[in-house]
This record gives C-alpha cells, structure tokens and sequence, in this order.
C-alpha cells in the first residue's frame, strides 16, 4: 500500500555537536528562562533567567518575578558584560516566547544591531547550549537542598549559588577550563569556598554587649554575597539573611528544623522542556519531595545580575 507523504512524517535529526563556538565574548548570548517555580522565594520571585555566553560558557542568572521581567534583566546583564568585557553584543539566541517577543524589546535589539536568533517551535534542541546548562543548574541545586534537608523556599538562594559554582568548574566544553578564566582572564580562587546549607556561627556587631552575651548566632549559610567579598547566612529564628564575614562554619552539620518549620513547605517544584534530544517535546513538571522522591508528571508545552541586591557588611535582607 502507498503511504502519503505527509503520513511518512518523522522528526529531522539533529548535529550530534554544535558546528562552530564563538572565538571572543559576547558573540552570541544563549538565553532561557526556567519556571514557574514553586513555592515562590520569600522575594515573589517564581522564574529564573539564564544567560550563557556561547564564548566562555560564563552563566549569569536573574531572578524574576514574572516573565515580562526578562527583558529589563537581559538589558541589566548586556549593560555589565559589556562594560566588564569591552565588546558589543552581536547576538542573542532564544525561543519563541512572548517575552522575547514584545515589541519594545525587538525594537531595543534592532536599534542596537544586535541580531536575534530564535528557535524553532517546540525545537529546545536549537538552544542546547543554555537548554543543558539550565538542566545542570536544577540539578546540582536540588542535590543540594537534600544535602542539607534544607525546605524548597531557599530554592532563589541555591541556583544563585550552583551558577556561582558551575563558572568556577572546569568544562570539557571549553577544553577544560573554568568558564570564569575565560571570561575575566583569571584563575577562580577556591579556598572561600564552603559547604552549602551547613551551619555558620556568625560574630554578633550588636554595640552595648553584656559581658555574658551570646558572641556568635547560629544560622544556616546560603550563598556568596554578589560585588562582597562576605557570605550570606540565614537565620531561621528572625527569618532574615545576614551578610557577613566573621563567620565560623561547621560543614559536616545541619540545622535541625521543627516540624513546623519543615511542614512550611517541603518540595522544590520546577516546569521544564525536557532535555535537547530527548525523545519526547512534552513539558514535565519535576518535583523532589522532602523524602527525597523524585516525581514526574505531564503538563502542556510551555511557551517559551544576579537579582539579588547587593548589601553591606552585616546587613540583613529576606532571602531571594
């Protein structure tokens, strides 16, 4: 029996590597924006934004809010790259959606020359560069939530702190350096480096001490502080986030939450494309449960600066 062509219909295949890297930063950024997320952190913030410069594979993430955020936060990064790096941006990569495809934003691109690649519908697979980096980043956050037990509301916190890892990781895909060498020209120091959700004993700077006061408080570290050479630490008692650096950690140690505390909430919800060259284009949503179970379920396909203020030294803030 003769079949109809469009009955012998099959998915083209795909290059098994990318046919060419940029040779200098900022040639091309590739963007993608992950979310909704739920529970949103204390901020209101539900989505974050990745962008990878295809160069140097240098991550930058943005917390947003709403996806009509993106645009500004895109603008926010080209803004720092460009001035730290010199150069112009030449090219923007993202998908179809409507974020990326606002009018303002189409207009700001073309007054700048800077050209814009977008992807086939449903085709993530065109976007793989930041498609697999936004996979590693969810990943290496939800192990380390569960490293620690710590509740999925801090979720703001680790994915700042997973990029801020990744770009000081070597990458075979930058013949084994750090993203961070290449971007700045320089070996990312390690030795401040510590174990995410351990226990940090911060010095107290309250003026009038009784000589019998507490000196330290117990908190929970959560991240470097962006443009600071200081840590940020929570503190599960006033709910605040500190900035500081007169800390002692204790890495092998974990706070120990009430019930009430870790009945607040308890998983780490994120909706997904899934990865480029899966065999599937249907979104998943992924949870990860304070059990530590990993549940999958089908929901519809999703239209396609750090965002954390910076603080000074001992100040206080709700967490991202």
């Amino acid at each position: 029996m003769r079949h109809l062509p469009h009955q012998q219909a099959a998915p083209c295949p795909f290059p098994q590597q990318a046919l060419g890297q940029s040779t200098e930063p900022l040639q091309l950024l590739h963007d993608d924006i992950c979310g909704p997320i739920t529970p949103p952190t204390p901020s209101g913030n539900r989505y974050f934004l990745l962008l990878v410069d295809d160069y140097s594979r240098y991550v930058w993430i943005c917390l947003l809010p709403t996806k009509d955020a993106a645009a500004a936060a895109i603008k926010r990064v080209q803004a720092a790259a460009e001035r730290k790096s010199g150069k112009k941006l030449l090219a923007l990569r993202t998908d179809r959606g409507g974020e990326f495809a606002a009018t303002d934003f189409i207009e700001y691109c073309a007054e700048l020359g800077v050209h814009r690649q977008l992807t086939a519908p449903y085709t993530p697979q065109q976007n793989g560069v930041v498609e697999w980096r936004n996979q590693a980043v969810v990943g290496t956050a939800r192990s380390m939530l569960k490293a620690k037990g710590l509740p999925g509301k801090f979720w703001g916190e680790v994915v700042t702190t997973a990029v801020y890892l990744l770009n000081r990781s070597s990458s075979k895909s930058v013949g084994g350096k750090t993203p961070y060498e290449l971007w700045t020209g320089s070996v990312p120091g390690v030795q401040h480096l510590r174990t995410f959700g351990c226990v940090a004993h911060m010095k107290v700077t309250t003026p009038n001490l009784k000589k019998l006061d507490d000196r330290s408080r117990r908190t929970i570290f959560v991240g470097y502080e962006p443009g600071s050479k200081a840590y940020r630490v929570y503190d599960p008692v006033s709910q605040r986030v500190h900035v500081s650096r007169d800390l002692v950690f204790e890495e092998a140690a974990q706070w120990s939450w009430t019930q009430g505390q870790r009945s607040e909430v308890s998983d780490f919800t994120v909706e997904h494309l899934p990865l480029p060259g899966s065999a599937t284009t249907t979104a998943s949503t992924s949870s990860t449960t304070s059990s530590g179970a990993a549940t999958t379920s089908p929901t519809p396909p999703a239209s396609p600066a750090q965002a954390s203020p910076a603080h000074g030294a001992g100040s206080s803030s709700s967490p991202a």
